[in-house]
């Protein structure tokens, strides 16, 4: 019995088992997170028409050129760039 568990554990240290599952694990975050930042980008862009439908176009051109000005450079960010956002409504 005791035979058994040893050369189980033998075999996912052989078999790098340890490291495939964090090299899979990685792996599915990054597509996680990617999946994630997508869906936000599509909430952002919804907003932003809907916002603009009610107070106008200029109105919300004139916001996010606002926004632009202290906006994230962040690879990662959750919100799409401002430049992005403006074309879109245009």
């Amino acid at each position: 019995m005791l035979a058994h568990e040893y050369f189980h554990e033998l075999v996912h240290v052989e078999k790098n088992h340890e490291f495939k599952r964090i090299l899979l694990f990685i792996v599915l975050t990054l597509i996680s997170a990617l999946i994630y930042r997508f869906f936000c980008h599509l909430q952002e862009y919804e907003a932003d028409r809907l916002a603009a439908q009610k107070c106008g176009k200029k109105a919300a051109i004139e916001c996010l050129n606002l926004l632009k000005m202290r906006e994230n450079k962040h690879f990662f960010s959750l919100h799409p760039k401002t430049e992005r956002r403006i074309s879109k409504l245009c």
